[in-house]
């Protein structure tokens, strides 16, 4: 079914407002979307990128709905509508266990088919996902869609090694600051109009800017221009690409965008060549932020996702 069906989608599906314990006790808040049909549903479970919000991935979870399946849609830890301080403190290892906690949730949730669990992942959760599925054979199935792989490798790829001194003297000072007392420092995410040119960001692409502060809807809910910094020494130590082996017998699919300047696909492809079968590369023309515009690259990677769903969780009912 076309995203521009939303609408119809909408009327013939339920939409339950949920939260739940994970690692650490940090309760988690999402949503829980169903076909508006007899369950229990085979489900794809779903959570957004870095630092970003349930209310971005609304339409891609409204498709893989109107295909019958439900969906656990959750917001990350510190982001969005879940609990976590500070705000927007960004643990990719606490997330990968949150997600195995979220699978937990599926099982006990009367609606959703607890042996029927795919993955849906994009971005940094695009990472989250392929741990996961080599971590937990409580998946089925997975996609990743332009994946964070290694955080060390993409930084110096995008920035060049000199540029690591610096961030290494950003997080330096901020373990200084903490140790005594201080709250953690925090750096912007993008650049905004009216900030210099010497402002500190971690994303410089006008896509960036454009999708992160949310395009013409405005922020999501909560949303905040920064992560804390010590965010940025999480992500250079965070690297998929010991697990990938181990993610078979699960289907993978992976969606690569050759253009892409924050997530580069020569990594993910690396990542890819290193999974053993049943796998499936789709690779699309454009950059990392044509994934979720309404245009025909989300279309297409959606409709490829759901296909994959279909063939290894079985179709649900409409």
């Amino acid at each position: 079914m076309s995203l521009k069906n939303q609408d119809v989608a909408a009327a013939t599906s339920v939409r339950e407002d949920i939260e739940f314990r994970a690692d650490n006790g940090v309760i988690l808040r999402g949503w829980v979307m169903t076909p508006n049909s007899e369950g229990p549903h085979p489900t794809i479970v779903m959570t957004p990128g870095f630092s970003s919000s349930i209310t971005r991935l609304a339409s891609v979870a409204d498709a893989f709905v109107a295909r019958g399946f439900g969906v656990l849609l959750y917001d990350q830890r510190t982001c969005g509508s879940s609990d976590g301080e500070p705000r927007q403190d960004v643990d990719p290892v606490a997330q990968d266990r949150d997600m195995q906690m979220a699978l937990s949730f599926v099982e006990q949730h009367p609606a959703l088919d607890s042996d029927r669990i795919g993955l849906w992942g994009s971005s940094y959760s695009g990472g989250n996902v392929l741990v996961v599925a080599a971590t937990d054979r409580r998946v089925k199935a997975v996609v990743s869609q332009v994946p964070f792989v290694s955080g060390y490798d993409q930084f110096v790829l995008g920035n060049g090694e000199g540029a690591l001194a610096a961030i290494n003297d950003n997080m330096d000072n901020d373990r200084q600051g903490r140790l005594k007392g201080e709250e953690p420092g925090r750096i912007q995410l993008v650049r905004m109009p009216t900030d210099p040119a010497d402002q500190a960001v971690l994303f410089e692409d006008q896509a960036d800017y454009e999708y992160l502060v949310g395009g013409p809807e405005g922020p999501a809910p909560g949303w905040m221009n920064s992560v804390t910094i010590r965010s940025t020494g999480r992500a250079l130590a965070y690297d998929v690409r010991p697990f990938m082996r181990r993610i078979s017998p699960t289907p993978l699919l992976m969606v690569v965008a050759a253009d892409d300047r924050t997530t580069p696909p020569s990594l993910a492809l690396e990542a890819y060549d290193a999974a053993l079968e049943p796998k499936e590369l789709v690779m699309i023309s454009g950059g990392h932020y044509g994934v979720y515009w309404p245009h025909l690259s989300r279309d297409l990677v959606t409709d490829a996702a759901a296909r994959w769903f279909e063939t290894h969780l079985g179709k649900g009912t409409h």
